[in-house]
């Protein structure tokens, strides 16, 4: 994909999220809040694509994959007014039919539609399906990483300066009750990533976001995790007893194994 191409899908995302924009201050601020996640995704999702010395073209094409991966999310808002796939309906796949009912992808070559297609489809997935590979598990992985990084850098924002236009990261209809699922802790010792089944309460959906740093694949995004300390601010917010701790060490160990010397910072 070249620069051109990529300017005309931005253009075009552009108008389309405007056309959400809304007088009703807890819509647009809905709007925004993943107007602005996309933005930032598709930075993150090019400092990862040149850390791994990707091409121009191909950096282009990981761009235009964030660009398009929370699509679905400005039409889900406004119809259910949640960002809960379980509530409503999942995101990347009501993304995928605004993108065909729109035709947005029409003028690229039929390779690149479809490597977008897959990477957005897969990008909320648990698990990525074992028969993905070649550029298509390429895509899905910067994605997944980029997005991942985000929604961590958004959390923690949340959690050390609370407003109320980022409580959806967390879940806004999650009880703030102290308590959290042992099932959560047992995933994390054992270097699993959790289910959103198991999620019940606030401090469930914190642990659940820890998994997420055994889901990451590339050691750009390893290393932003261990240097902007999502381990230790995510910990704090959660009760002090010795399993949390245990939980912490754990997930620490895991960064430190993985993350070059010099680029690990708990």
């Amino acid at each position: 994909m070249d620069q051109v191409q990529l300017k005309v899908l931005q253009d075009w995302f552009n108008g389309y999220v405007r056309g959400y924009y809304s007088d009703d201050p807890e819509l647009q601020a809905g709007v925004r809040l993943k107007e602005e996640h996309t933005l930032r995704v598709c930075r993150q999702i090019v400092r990862i694509g040149r850390s791994l010395q990707l091409t121009a073209e191909d950096l282009h094409l990981a761009e235009a994959v964030a660009l398009f991966h929370d699509l679905g999310r400005f039409e889900q808002y406004t119809q259910y007014r949640t960002f809960n796939d379980r509530r409503s309906e999942d995101h990347a796949l009501l993304g995928l039919r605004e993108l065909e009912r729109a035709g947005a992808l029409r003028d690229l070559p039929e390779p690149e539609q479809g490597l977008i297609r897959t990477a957005v489809a897969h990008h909320n997935a648990r698990d990525l399906p074992g028969t993905l590979q070649g550029r298509e598990l390429l895509f899905s992985r910067l994605i997944r990483d980029a997005d991942k990084l985000d929604i961590l850098d958004m959390t923690v924002e949340f959690l050390t300066n609370p407003r109320e236009t980022l409580r959806p990261v967390l879940g806004p209809d999650l009880p703030d009750t102290g308590e959290y699922a042992p099932v959560l802790v047992e995933n994390l010792l054992q270097q699993k990533k959790c289910s959103y089944d198991d999620v019940k309460t606030l401090n469930d959906r914190k642990l659940l976001l820890l998994s997420w740093l055994y889901d990451l694949n590339f050691p750009y995004a390893l290393a932003e995790a261990a240097g902007k300390g999502y381990i230790r601010k995510i910990i704090e917010t959660l009760p002090d007893t010795e399993i949390i701790r245990s939980v912490a060490c754990c997930l620490q160990q895991y960064l430190k194994d993985r993350v070059p010397p010099g680029e690990y910072q708990p």
